[in-house]
């Protein structure tokens, strides 16, 4: 069903091609000689639209990732409009935004029951889609514009919306690997799973602990803005050598051994599932050593398969040499 799927968004976005091309260049008509109080005047309404239209796509969804990545987009959304309104307020003091007659960059808002897996790729494709338009519209702009200042805070929004679009693309992308790697939690097996994307393993996260699964999370970055739901959703200590509350000195995190085994086995008794999460695990490789915490890993890595739980691990390839990710790729499940 997920294939059937898939083919059939295929179509449907090369239906919609012509059309969104369309609208592409009567935006960029009716913007290319615009005046810099013009183009903030329609940025700003659309950053604005924007900010709403996540935001509800947030309450509808159920999926906990899902809903933090529309919460996410609203709140980035957010912080693009009052960067644009205060751009607008240093260059044009004590007005405010004109009306400008061009379409919306955004196409028309797709909002879909989001219960099902095919209604979340089914937004997650529109919102991708809405994304690479606008992008596509301002890049389009920014080469026709004569203004030079029109030309720069076109080529700042086509920044902001490619970030949009990677991190949309991220959760999609993850989403689809759930699927068809039978990775979602109700069809997870215990062992031990390395993620290459610190940002895909979040998400994945918050998927385990809506599930019931317990999780223990060691994170290197401390949570801020939308992730501070994980916060809420995990067991969380913040790996750092600053003195703060929830933390641990990175030299210290292998005397966490009995303790996060002893909560897979609890878990366990209790007929559920536990969860250890590990983020960037090079920081801990150079703090520690590559022996001692790749030792750290597989002994948590053990615990769970005995106790039916999980190591969640990240890492980025290029922080180790090729024998040392060799072992972890064959000890370790890889999430691309």
């Amino acid at each position: 069903m997920f294939f059937r799927y898939l083919s059939a968004v295929r179509i449907v976005r090369k239906e919609k091609g012509s059309n969104l091309n369309r609208i592409t260049f009567e935006v960029v008509e009716k913007l290319g000689g615009a005046t810099p109080k013009e183009l903030l005047s329609y940025t700003i309404m659309n950053e604005e639209a924007e900010v709403e239209y996540y935001a509800r796509l947030a309450g509808k969804a159920k999926k906990p990732s899902i809903k933090l990545i529309f919460k996410r987009m609203s709140e980035e959304s957010e912080k693009h409009a009052y960067l644009l309104r205060r751009l607008f307020g240093k260059l044009f003091p004590e007005e405010e935004p004109v009306r400008v007659e061009a379409p919306p960059v955004e196409v028309h808002p797709l909002y879909p029951k989001l219960e099902s897996v095919g209604d979340y790729f089914e937004a997650l494709e529109y919102c991708m889609e809405s994304e690479l338009f606008a992008k596509r519209t301002y890049e389009l702009l920014a080469t026709m514009a004569e203004d030079e200042e029109v030309k720069e805070l076109a080529m700042n929004l086509v920044a902001m919306e490619q970030d949009h679009y990677e991190e949309l693309k991220k959760v999609y992308d993850l989403l689809k690997i759930l699927v068809e790697k039978k990775l979602l939690p109700e069809t997870l097996k215990p062992g031990g799973y390395l993620f290459t994307d610190d940002l895909k393993a979040k998400y994945f996260l918050l998927e385990l602990a809506e599930a019931g699964v317990k999780v223990k999370a060691l994170l290197r970055q401390k949570p801020c803005g939308a992730f501070r739901e994980i916060v809420k959703a995990l067991d969380v200590l913040w790996v750092t050598k600053v003195d703060a509350e929830n933390s641990v000195k990175p030299s210290q995190v292998p005397r966490l051994k009995g303790d996060l085994t002893s909560s897979l086995k609890g878990t366990s008794e209790e007929s559920r599932k536990g969860a250890i999460f590990i983020e960037n695990l090079g920081y801990l490789t150079v703090e520690l050593g590559f022996k001692k915490a790749v030792d750290f890993v597989l002994y948590l890595k053990d615990s769970a398969l005995l106790y039916k739980g999980y190591v969640i691990v990240t890492a980025n390839p290029e922080a180790f040499d090729k024998k040392e990710w060799a072992l972890l790729t064959y000890e370790l499940k890889l999430v691309p």
